[in-house]
């Protein structure tokens, strides 16, 4: 099977999260994409804590038979580092063909991580293309990565955006919401009033 894993905050999870997956399990003729929300070992303002996000990702999710969420990360008392989730992603699934999707600005942070040059050689990655950030000038900016420069796939995608949680939340707090639903699954909404996640006002 060809699988990506789509990893990230989700705080919340929105609309174009999902049509992106779907994008690309479209583009690059995946047959499943799994979404692996961060733990609360993840050290960001205003990350809601992990159970939360994740109730929230499987029903957005539930009724797409090709993509599926992830607990791998969740309940880690200490930092997980991408070397180590990879590695546990890797040897669950030696069977199949696996990609990582990252945002193109990830690439910039991603020589800083722990064992760069081993995650660059050894995976696969989808790179979200999004505003002025290019995959390939990227890539032909560093060494490591012109060296492994097929391990890359491009993905571009305007409407996927880090800021529509931001947006989500900071709508919630407002008491802006006529227009939640265009950004968020009702069920996720729902769940979110239940809950009183983001909270000040709900409608």
């Amino acid at each position: 099977m060809k699988i990506g894993f789509f990893g990230g905050s989700f705080n919340p999870v929105t609309n174009a999260h999902i049509n992106l997956a779907l994008n690309i399990i479209e583009k690059y003729s995946f047959d499943k994409i799994v979404f692996v929300p961060v733990g609360n070992y993840y050290e960001k303002k205003g990350l809601i804590d992990e159970k939360h996000r994740f109730n929230m990702l499987k029903l957005a999710t539930e009724k797409y038979e090709n993509i599926e969420v992830s607990d791998i990360e969740l309940g880690q008392k200490s930092v997980f580092y991408a070397t180590d989730i990879f590695s546990i992603l890797k040897q669950k699934y030696s069977n199949d063909n696996i990609y990582f999707i990252m945002g193109a600005d990830n690439l910039y942070s991603m020589i800083l991580w722990k064992d760069f040059e081993n995650i660059v050689k050894d995976y696969k990655y989808i790179v979200i293309e999004r505003g002025i950030l290019n995959c390939q000038n990227l890539i032909q900016a560093n060494e490591t990565f012109k060296k492994y420069n097929t391990n890359f796939l491009p993905i571009e995608n305007k409407q996927y955006s880090n800021n529509s949680s931001t947006y989500v939340r900071k709508a919630i707090e407002n008491g802006q919401v006529e227009n939640i639903e265009e950004y968020i699954n009702p069920e996720v909404y729902r769940y979110i009033k239940q809950n009183e996640l983001y909270k000040t006002y709900y409608y």
